[in-house]
């Protein structure tokens, strides 16, 4: 039976049970070495092969991973490694999957099909998993610095590191990828959430005078994986009730052609806290009172 829905906390216990049981404890993690304690051959495609981020293949009682390299990205490379993995290792999927034959994966959150974002989630709990990346949100402000923090730490692309972070943090945190002035995906924060804004649907254009959507109009910016930021309206880039002033950051993918941004608000994870803003200001010049002994 086919999924309708995704199971991401399935599909994200996958990944931890795999690397409880590896041992595994230190970042990064290599999606080539479980691999190949599971016996599953790895192979890179020629750079020539498009139109596709990794492959899974069975035959007998072998399995084999082929992964792009068209993109120019480790992180990329390795996210599509580790969805493959997904594939394997989550309950149900590979008899789903390879069914018809071996199966191709288009990797990178952009799918609606259950099984490819189950495993696009696995993999994203299998590189970063959260009792390692919780101490680096932690020590860090919100936005495009700690995507990048992430990213280096874990050899991860900035796509995946910020989907990760999203998922993760406790701040009010979206993380946005686009292309050509339409969103391809979206993911908010539970703190974000708090604010009761609606998922855009894919497809969805980018709001007309957004930093994001004049970023991306120009194509070096995105070539040249240029960074920018500006403040922006969250009214004005989802559907919910009642104005909040954001910050947004955008940086430019590369050779990937898409854009990401992060919108994120101290002031809504202050309020999902439940602070409002004097609150947060008396806590502050409390944290900075000195406090002698009676």
């Amino acid at each position: 039976m086919s999924l309708k829905v995704p199971r991401l906390p399935l599909a994200e216990g996958a990944a931890d049970r795999v690397l409880r049981e590896l041992g595994i404890t230190k970042l990064p993690i290599d999606p080539k070495e479980i691999a190949a304690v599971k016996g599953i051959k790895v192979e890179a495609a020629p750079a020539t092969s498009k139109g596709f981020s990794g492959m899974l293949a069975q035959w007998d009682t072998n399995f084999g991973i082929m992964y792009a390299t068209h993109i120019n990205s480790i992180g990329f490379q390795r996210f599509s490694i580790a969805h493959e993995l997904g594939h394997y290792f989550i309950p149900g999927h590979s008899e789903q999957v390879l069914a018809h034959g071996a199966h191709t994966s288009h990797a990178g959150f952009g799918s609606r099909d259950p099984y490819e974002q189950e495993a696009d989630f696995f993999a994203s709990a299998l590189l970063m998993p959260s009792s390692l990346i919780k101490p680096i949100i932690a020590r860090q402000e919100d936005g495009l610095d700690l995507v990048k923090t992430i990213a280096q730490e874990c050899v991860t692309s900035l796509t995946a590191s910020a989907v990760r972070y999203a998922r993760m943090s406790r701040s009010a945190v979206a993380a946005v990828l686009s292309e050509g002035g339409v969103i391809d995906f979206c993911l908010f924060s539970e703190a974000m959430k708090e604010a009761k804004v609606r998922w855009p649907r894919a497809g969805s254009p980018l709001p007309a005078g957004s930093l994001t959507r004049r970023f991306g109009a120009d194509r070096a910016n995105v070539a040249s994986a240029r960074e920018d930021s500006a403040q922006a309206d969250l009214i004005d880039w989802f559907d919910c009730p009642k104005s909040h002033i954001v910050s947004e950051d955008v940086i430019g993918l590369g050779n990937y052609g898409k854009t990401l941004t992060v919108l994120y608000s101290a002031r809504l994870t202050a309020e999902a806290e439940g602070l409002d803003e004097e609150d947060e200001d008396e806590k502050l010049e409390e944290s900075w009172t000195p406090r002698f002994r009676r």
